[in-house]
């Protein structure tokens, strides 16, 4: 048998029998002509048996009975023959309308009908079967002609179910063929051998043809559906698996085996639920219960994750399980936990706090009315004691003044004026020191009381230059005035004159022999208005970085060499700098050790901060 025989004609296949293409079609059927035919046959074999009779009657010793017994038979014989051709007829006219039936009820289906004949390579094909294959109605054509119209890939596949068919009987395949106008249909033909076998091979197929297309386009699309919907699932964060209504597994992501650490091989398709849901457990370290009115449930893994698994069951019966990492979430809620509890434990704090700072009040509050009540008893004290100590020491220092300048007559022995002397300077240096405390202890009870008045700068520094330049010439050092004409300022003159005494003692104090002294005036305008600034500037030992912090504390005093040799109480830098600030001004120090030291306070022109026509520094 040779399926790739092609048959003479081109390649148009013939027009095929409307009959039918099966073995009933070519079944014997008796027509009207054909059993008149017969019956003429018989009426002529009759006359001639007649006649046949007549000339044998002519003989002698013939009967009759023998002579009509053939013509009788001969008659009875086309009486069957006659009944039995009208009645084959009607079978075959019952037949080709039986088939017809079947061939419009097929074509109706739009299913085709073939007969592939392996021997002589033809295909005889209904009209479905030829719309099929592109040709547009039924006839018959060439195997040769129909792999033409077979898709190039599935040729292979449709000669091995020719050879298959031919060997075993049944043909099955499904192939795609490209018609004329570019279409494609895709067709499942299905058939089995009939007829005896030569060599051992079918010769003959019968069978039917599907078109198929509109199958394999929605298989198409639901195949690139599904595809979607697995990589659409494949992107999501979360883990995802669906169960069917019997519990069997359909689909899961890589999360979903991520998640619970399961191997692909325990998630095919098809597992059951039972089976999964032990290995995800197997995962769990512990499981929270679901909350009343909520879905999932949270389970923390073994690797200290945590999980919301939720389970939703589908419209068809099916499940469908969601995990979600929480473990973020659950970090914040500890963390939020953890700043609550450090929240309340600071709220008690907090409270004690303040009912311990309520009692430090109290008791502050007391403590301050004692140390006013003790303040106010120190200010009577030392009012009280600097009039009792003036009034011995007035008598102290005046008679002594007149012993010293001998003006009853001379004291006899040398040392005696000189021991009146140190009586004298004693006696002073003690009336400075009451004097000094009693200010300052006024001014920290708030009773310093200043008298302001317009004070001019020049004035008063050679004022105060006067009466420190006796003691400097004495301890060999040069003193320098640098007083321009500036604006008048408000101040209390007495005061002012203190401030600057103070502050001329010190430089001669802590300046050794052959130094120097400088007392500058200037004036300057800046935010604060217009200010004049005084400074002393001397060349005396200095002051280090560490000590200047503790310099303007009242009974302050820095230990050196130089300082032990001198006397003093450490309240001068305090008093003054009181006072200056009682002005609005400001006291400050610059010092280096062994470079000398510059005391300087500015002071407000007018107490207001304002500028006063001729008082201003343009004036000037």
């Amino acid at each position: 048998m040779d399926v790739g025989k092609a048959r003479a004609g081109g390649s148009k296949p013939q027009p095929a029998r409307r009959a039918g293409l099966g073995p009933a079609s070519r079944a014997p059927r008796w027509g009207r002509a054909t059993t008149l035919a017969i019956l003429a046959s018989l009426i002529v074999l009759a006359i001639e048996i007649g006649f046949t009779a007549i000339r044998m009657r002519e003989t002698p010793g013939v009967s009759a009975s023998v002579l009509f017994t053939p013509m009788v038979f001969a008659a009875i014989l086309a009486v069957l023959l006659v009944i039995q051709g009208l009645r084959a007829d009607g079978d075959a006219r019952a037949l080709a309308d039986s088939e017809e039936r079947f061939r419009v009820a097929v074509e109706a289906a739009r299913c085709g009908i073939w007969e592939w004949r392996l021997t002589s390579g033809e295909l005889f094909m209904s009209d479905i079967t030829g719309a099929m294959l592109g040709w547009g109605g039924g006839g018959i054509a060439t195997t040769d002609q129909v792999l033409e119209r077979v898709a190039a890939e599935h040729r292979d596949r449709v000669r091995q179910a020719i050879l298959a068919a031919a060997t075993h009987g049944a043909f099955d395949v499904s192939f795609r063929v490209t018609r004329p106008d570019g279409g494609a249909t895709w067709i499942d033909a299905r058939g089995q051998a009939v007829g005896e076998r030569t060599d051992g091979r079918f010769v003959r197929l019968v069978g039917v043809a599907l078109d198929v297309t509109d199958e394999r386009i929605a298989q198409v699309r639901a195949q690139a559906a599904e595809v979607r919907l697995q990589g659409a699932i494949e992107s999501v964060p979360e883990a995802f698996a669906l169960w069917d209504r019997q519990g069997r597994l359909v689909l899961c992501n890589q999360n979903f085996r991520r998640f619970f650490g399961m191997p692909p091989r325990m998630l095919k398709p098809g597992a059951s639920r039972q089976s999964v849901e032990r290995l995800m457990h197997l995962a769990f370290r512990q499981e929270s219960p679901a909350l009343p009115g909520e879905e999932g449930r949270e389970v923390e893994l073994s690797d200290g994750r945590w999980v919301q698994i939720a389970e939703r069951r589908t419209a068809d019966g099916g499940f469908v399980v969601t995990c979600v990492d929480v473990t973020a979430l659950k970090q914040q809620e500890e963390t939020r936990r953890l700043n609550e509890e450090q929240l309340q434990k600071a709220v008690i704090g907090l409270e004690r706090s303040r009912e311990e700072a309520a009692e430090l009040a109290r008791k502050y509050a007391a403590e301050k009315v004692r140390a006013e009540s003790a303040n106010r008893a120190k200010s009577e004290f030392l009012a009280n004691m600097s009039h009792e100590l003036r009034t011995p020491l007035n008598a102290i220092n005046g008679f002594s003044e007149m012993m010293v300048a001998e003006m009853f007559g001379p004291l006899g022995d040398a040392r005696y004026k000189s021991y009146v002397q140190d009586i004298l300077d004693s006696g002073q240096h003690l009336l400075a020191l009451i004097n000094d405390v009693l200010d300052m202890s006024k001014i920290e009870a708030g009773k310093m009381n200043l008298r302001f008045e317009p004070v001019r700068l020049d004035e008063l520094a050679e004022d105060a230059m006067r009466l420190i330049k006796n003691r400097a010439e004495t301890a060999g050092l040069a003193v320098m005035i640098d007083v321009p004409a500036l604006p008048e300022v408000d101040g209390d003159y007495r005061a002012l004159k203190q401030v600057l005494l103070n502050l001329l003692s010190n430089a001669v104090k802590f300046t050794p022999r052959g130094g120097r002294i400088v007392l500058k005036a200037e004036g300057r305008r800046d935010a604060m208005g217009d200010r004049i600034k005084l400074s002393v500037r001397d060349t005396g030992i200095g002051i280090s970085a560490h000590d200047l912090a503790r310099l303007a504390q009242p009974f302050e005093q820095i230990e050196s060499q130089q300082s032990k040799t001198q006397q003093g109480t450490g309240l001068g830098l305090a008093l003054s700098k009181s006072l200056i600030e009682m002005h609005g001004g400001l006291l400050e120090i610059e010092s280096q050790p062994g470079a000398g030291t510059t005391v300087s306070f500015l002071l407000p022109v007018s107490r207001s901060h304002l500028m006063h026509g001729d008082r201003s520094f343009a004036a000037a």
